[in-house]
């Protein structure tokens, strides 16, 4: 009996390491569980996620890339650094939308500064959408690359900053 509970209680233990169910901030240098998965908000499986990049261009934290089905003609791509000061973080913004031509701008209700720039890009015909925030010393970009004319709905990348703000508070143990 003690030798199945044992075995049990190691299953669950395994699961819960690989499934992510452990507190992302008892491992404060593991920024791989931060972002969050544009499928949980879509609720399908229409993207899958290229290899995650950690510590970007040297940089404390993540970059992830998810790439739709179609394709490949819809891509979101999440980056999330860490800074040393809230003030760095929110510096670290300034820039975030610079690849958006003809860019209309607004706030959301995504963390501190949550700012939506929609436009094209400056680089070819399709439709870009950055959503740029801050939680405390952490900045988040979330960029959405579409076909030209088809920006990515505002109800969907509100949401998804929503969620990923909420990963990142959970990740500082807010």
């Amino acid at each position: 009996m003690c030798a199945k509970v044992g075995g049990a209680f190691a299953a669950v233990a395994v699961a819960a390491t690989i499934g992510g169910l452990g507190s992302a901030a008892a491992q404060p240098n593991d920024y791989s569980q931060l972002p969050v998965d544009p499928n949980l908000v879509s609720d399908s499986q229409a993207y899958s996620a290229d290899p995650f990049d950690i510590d970007p261009n040297g940089q404390r934290g993540v970059s992830a890339r998810y790439v739709h089905r179609e394709g490949g003609t819809r891509q979101i791509t999440t980056t999330i650094l860490i800074f040393p000061s809230a003030g760095e973080a929110t510096g670290s913004l300034a820039g975030a939308a610079a690849d958006v031509a003809n860019p209309v701008s607004a706030p959301v209700p995504v963390g501190t500064g949550g700012t939506m720039v929609s436009g094209t890009s400056i680089g070819g015909p399709g439709s870009v959408t950055v959503l740029s925030f801050t939680e405390g010393n952490v900045a988040t970009t979330i960029e959405f690359d579409g076909p030209p004319n088809d920006p990515a709905p505002p109800d969907f990348v509100t949401e998804l900053g929503q969620k990923q703000d909420t990963a990142i508070k959970d990740w500082q143990g807010v």
